[in-house]
């Protein structure tokens, strides 16, 4: 007679909760076990490095500010020494957008500020579980192989445009449409940013979290990318709605308490921001720009972008 324990049986994802406060620890074990996950906890830093050590989860959710090891050194930890892979996803009560990329840089995948909505969680967990699961060989870079390179061309004065771009209203098509056709609208945006940043030279392509992407260009190239990824992108768009959404031009998506809102289609909002230009014999080197001042005025360009006021496309002058 063959013994089945349940403590036996394969687990499709194990998540780690490292988290200081006990009270969230039990809410997001709670949700995590109700969606079929088995979770394991840990109340610091310390705790988080030999629990990732001991179990090797695929996700590990880490909040920011801990006892001992803070969540950076966390993820940097698991980054570089125990030669593990897990998906990781920061929680932060700070929203500055320097906060966010420095956090991206030590190798966190994706940055929920709080406070955060439970369900939003386990959402972007499964986001990044299918992508991972349907990820092949031609894929997006990771945040610190993107990094590495833009800082590799910073310190060699090499002329570097940092494109990012954020899919804007996915939630609600998420929650209209469900998760597979928002993992399928993200993997279809993943492979057009892949597809043009092949055409560039030197053209590099990557993602930062759920639904932001990143691809390093030409600063003389940055307007034909963002112009090209725009008009493909907006090309694909119906394909993403029923005929009848597309049609009316937007869906109806009921929240938690009932309320129903009409929500545009989804659309891309775009920051660039370009390095100093080239020097000649003749001219002062301009002073080397810090990789995290080019990508922190990126990112802050794709917000203004997602305003009324800002358009599709937010371009830096300045440099």
């Amino acid at each position: 007679m063959a013994l089945v324990d349940a403590d036996f049986m394969p687990f499709a994802t194990t998540v780690l909760i490292a988290d200081d406060d006990a009270s969230v620890r039990r809410l997001l074990r709670l949700a995590f076990e109700l969606d079929g996950y088995r979770t394991i906890t840990a109340a610091d830093g310390d705790e988080a490095v030999a629990a990732v050590r001991l179990h090797q989860p695929a996700v590990v959710i880490v909040d920011a500010a801990m006892p001992g090891r803070t969540g950076t050194a966390v993820t940097r930890c698991i980054r570089s020494d125990l030669g593990w892979t897990p998906t990781v996803i920061m929680l932060t009560g700070r929203t500055d957008v320097a906060d966010r990329l420095a956090a991206f840089e030590c190798g966190v995948d994706d940055y929920l500020e709080k406070p955060i909505k439970v369900s939003d969680l386990v959402e972007r967990v499964r986001l990044h579980q299918r992508a991972d699961t349907s990820r092949n060989s031609a894929r997006l870079l990771g945040s610190v192989e993107i990094y590495d390179d833009l800082r590799r061309r910073l310190e060699t004065g090499q002329p570097v445009a940092v494109v990012m771009a954020e899919v804007h209203g996915l939630r609600a098509f998420t929650r209209h449409y469900g998760f597979a056709r928002g993992e399928n609208l993200v993997g279809s945006l993943a492979d057009l940013l892949l597809e043009l940043a092949r055409q560039e030279p030197e053209g590099l392509a990557g993602r930062l979290g759920a639904q932001d992407f990143i691809a390093l260009v030409d600063p003389a190239r940055a307007e034909a990318f963002t112009a090209a990824l725009r008009t493909a992108f907006d090309a694909r768009r119906p394909s993403f709605y029923d005929p009848v959404d597309t049609l009316r031009g937007w869906v109806d998506v009921t929240d938690r308490a009932g309320r129903t809102r009409r929500h545009r289609p989804v659309r891309l909002a775009v920051g660039v921001a370009a390095s100093p230009r080239a020097w000649g014999p003749d001219e002062t080197a301009p002073q080397v720009l810090h990789h995290l001042d080019l990508l922190e005025r990126a990112a802050e360009l794709a917000r203004y972008a997602r305003t009324a006021d800002g358009g599709p496309v937010a371009f830096d002058r300045r440099a």
